[in-house]
């Protein structure tokens, strides 16, 4: 039985999608800063995984991790396998073991322990955790990183798993106070447009050290707000009708459907042997991004059917959405 799908998160999740996926997509542009977005996407795939996991009770711990772990690493695991057959990459699968493969995995796996213990000791008092979570934030990045030479936004270091907790626990508040009411298309867009615009802008300043690099940090406020309204915007009527549209609807489903897997797959296709065909090459390269994503899908839900006791569902491994 397929699931009710929530046309908002189904719409973060295929933008998400796409901006991670054009942020790496540098070789494949003339002006190799024209790829960009990831943070942005990061930001909405952290939104929607904290609104989904609120929507209902989370039972036990053990309980709750086995399906986060059920639901990622079949896919991760079968990412490694496919990886190493078809692109030589030997050293996928010590990596996979160790990290999870890579920074957003283990990331998001340990975000998940710390959104279950707000969940079980905070429920009742969220926007309270969020708070006390910038605060912390804040604390982290004025004494312990006292990033002063480069961005936090493309680094290495823990403190990006810190701030992106922020957006999962802006997630589960949208999640727990979501409001059956129709918002207003243009309004949301235009406030969406106008956050980009200043985060930007703060950035562009920030690295060109006209303003002091720690004021950088306060750049997570409008990225928080773009992410919060490209969630009102989905509950949009003109949205909607684009959802319920046969061809668009469809293509939103698959590619929000497929975030993971597209996650994992672009960074070994990559190719600039198109870049003759500017800008088609774009569009065919997400297109082989897409295929690769949907057979790796295919391949995590046969491994996981596998090691269970039922009969193999076809079905249920060719799904398209």
């Amino acid at each position: 039985m397929i699931k009710e799908r929530n046309i908002s998160i189904d719409i973060i999740k295929c933008i998400a999608a796409i901006l991670i996926t054009n942020s790496s997509f540098e070789i494949l542009y003339p002006i190799s800063s024209f790829a960009t977005g990831g943070t942005m996407g990061n930001s909405l795939f952290f939104f929607a995984s904290g609104f989904t996991i609120f929507l209902k009770p989370l039972g036990r711990f053990d309980q709750f991790y086995k399906k986060r772990i059920n639901r990622i690493y079949p896919t991760v695991f079968a990412w490694a396998l496919l990886s190493t057959i078809f692109f030589e990459d030997t050293k996928n699968i010590f990596e996979i073991i160790l990290y999870g493969g890579g920074w957003f995995i283990s990331c998001i796996m340990i975000l998940y322990i710390f959104l279950y213990i707000v969940n079980k000791t905070m429920s009742e008092r969220l926007v309270l955790s969020g708070i006390i979570s910038f605060l912390i934030v804040l604390v982290w990045f004025f004494v312990i990183e006292k990033h002063a030479d480069s961005s936090f936004y493309g680094d290495n270091s823990f403190f990006r798993w810190a701030f992106y907790f922020l957006f999962m626990l802006l997630g589960a508040i949208s999640g727990v106070y979501q409001k059956q009411i129709t918002h207003h298309f243009t309004k949301n867009l235009i406030a969406i447009l106008l956050f980009i615009l200043i985060f930007y802008v703060m950035l562009y300043y920030s690295r060109l050290n006209i303003i002091p690099k720690q004021i950088e940090i306060i750049s997570i406020l409008p990225l928080l707000g773009m992410t919060l309204y490209f969630y009102k915007l989905g509950s949009t009527k003109i949205m909607k009708s684009i959802y319920n549209h046969k061809i668009f609807g469809t293509a939103i489903k698959i590619i929000g459907g497929l975030c993971l897997e597209i996650y994992l797959v672009q960074s070994s296709l990559l190719t600039d042997k198109m870049n003759d065909i500017f800008p088609l090459n774009i569009i065919v390269m997400f297109m082989i991004i897409l295929i690769a994503a949907y057979i790796l899908r295919c391949a995590a839900k046969l491994f996981s059917q596998i090691f269970k006791e039922q009969d193999l569902d076809y079905k249920e491994i060719f799904r398209l959405y």
